[in-house]
């Protein structure tokens, strides 16, 4: 059985008393900054997806009625004509979530403490506190001094990718702070193990919110070890959450073993994409991850390698070779949002692979305290400048103000929409769903036989649009005369009326 205890990790000396206040006041200067900036709301397609999610899970439903507006037979329309994003069709003219709950039960769970208004940058705020703050203990576990370690979440906090994806309501960070949470109560679990239990506990969460964090149970295992005792516990652990998911997919897609995404995630995925997606993660990762990530590619090929360092190798191959073979990886720079559950392992062990370098390399002189502190500095100042630059190149801070466009064009059509109207949207149709009790229309599924068969409902009709979406939406499809009604900001609100 393999049951010894890990070594402490080495020069696990208590930082001095100053430097724990400072670290409390760069913590929470960096919660000011990111509540700052943070907007999570009911937006496009995920936000709104995982908040009408949230308010179903709150309510004890897995599905929900389309509003389909009465009079009329939502079997003569595509099956997605009164489906909004976030949402897929199902049987009887009901329709279930997209996306996996662990979100939406973080969601409803701090909804009904603190009101659904305030829950979604709660848990936003919460989420990226705790993924950087478990930066440190990481680099501890993995044999780096407190001030590596420390530097290693300031690396990882200070990235744009990081910022980007914790001030809009998506999951990519919980499950960063899920997958580290649980990799480090594994580990833990071989001095004591009944943190076996809680690594169980925690990974299940980290599957809720992503069901592909199931791969991370590859470095998880090497965790563990053999010892049955410890796979006992993560089992017992994580067996609620299983049970939860199995309980919730049938309820919802009509199988335990089906999922929102249905049959087409399958086709995301081709090797023929790999080279693409290569050449997008050398483009980006050194921006993203600064060169702090990339020394991680000399891992294996360490000299000195402890059991965690494959740990580590084995969560980052995992996590980057699963999203190497998807469609959408190389798209944009913040597609790379899929791996970053994977970044905490990247800085961790490129700080490995730097630290055995300076061990080996760096001249004597270089060594004593004050020199090493001054060199510390410098990086961080160098790391903070490239975050600025590149915060300022990506535009990584506003994506919480542009979110915030679809709770106000929602609350706008509330009030000067007739109570009757029908709307006709896309990219506005999950808000629109969330914050209006009005039927929601998808225009991209809606035919011209389809839209004349809408107005001969006799109800109003009213269009929430994107710039983008203007043209094609007010286009054949929809035919008639429509007149601009008013506008929030770039979104524009079209009343439709026939044509004498």
């Amino acid at each position: 059985m393999d049951s010894t205890p890990a070594p402490a990790p080495p020069h696990a000396v208590t930082p001095a008393r100053w430097v724990r206040a400072l670290l409390v006041v760069a913590f929470a200067g960096y919660a000011i900054f990111l509540a700052r900036h943070i907007g999570a709301y009911a937006g496009n397609s995920d936000s709104s997806g995982y908040l009408n999610s949230a308010r179903l899970i709150a309510h004890g439903e897995a599905t929900i009625p389309q509003r389909v507006p009465a009079d009329l037979d939502s079997a003569q329309f595509d099956g997605f004509a009164f489906i909004p994003l976030g949402f897929r069709p199902r049987p009887e003219a009901k329709m279930a979530p997209t996306y996996p709950i662990g979100l939406p039960l973080l969601l409803a769970a701090t909804a009904a403490v603190t009101g659904w208004s305030s829950a979604p940058p709660l848990v936003m705020l919460a989420s990226a506190l705790a993924a950087v703050a478990l930066m440190i203990p990481l680099g501890r576990a993995a044999g780096l001094p407190f001030a590596w370690s420390v530097f290693g979440a300031l690396v990882f906090a200070a990235g744009p990718l990081t910022t980007f994806m914790s001030i809009q309501l998506m999951s990519d960070i919980p499950a960063t702070a899920a997958v580290t949470a649980a990799v480090l109560c594994a580990w833990r679990s071989r001095a004591q193990p009944r943190w076996a239990v809680f690594a169980g506990v925690v990974f299940a969460v980290a599957v809720l919110i992503r069901p592909n964090n199931f791969l991370l149970l590859i470095p998880l295992a090497l965790c563990l070890g053999l010892d049955g005792r410890r796979w006992l516990g993560f089992t017992l652990g994580g067996l609620p959450g299983a049970v939860l998911q199995l309980a919730y997919n049938r309820a919802a897609y009509g199988h335990p073993l089906a999922s929102g995404y249905g049959e087409g995630l399958v086709q995301s995925f081709t090797f023929g994409i790999v080279p693409t997606t290569l050449a997008h993660y050398a483009r980006w990762l050194p921006v993203l991850l600064t060169p702090v990530g990339l020394a991680a590619v000399a891992l294996p090929w360490l000299g000195r390698r402890s059991r965690f360092a494959w740990v580590l190798v084995a969560w980052i191959a995992v996590t980057f070779g699963f999203y190497a073979a998807y469609w959408h990886t190389h798209e944009t720079w913040w597609y790379l949002r899929f791996l970053l559950p994977a970044f905490p392992a990247c800085l961790v062990a490129g700080l490995l692979v730097l630290r055995q370098g300076w061990l080996r390399l760096a001249p004597t002189r270089l060594q004593p305290p004050l020199v090493a502190r001054s060199i510390a500095a410098a990086a961080a100042l160098v790391v903070l400048g490239h975050s600025a630059l590149w915060h300022q190149r990506l535009d990584a801070t506003l994506i919480g103000d542009g979110e915030s466009v679809y709770p106000e064009a929602a609350a706008w059509t509330r009030v000067h929409v007739p109570a009757d109207a029908i709307l006709v949207a896309q990219q506005t149709s999950g808000a629109l769903f969330y914050s209006t009790r009005l039927p929601v229309a998808r225009w991209d599924s809606l035919t011209a036989p389809d839209f004349a068969r809408l107005t001969a409902v006799g109800r109003p009709i009213f269009a929430v649009l994107f710039p983008h979406e203007v043209p094609t939406a007010l286009g054949p499809r929809l035919p008639g005369r429509w007149e601009k009604f008013g506008a929030v900001r770039h979104v524009t609100v079209w009343r439709w009326s026939p044509v004498p």
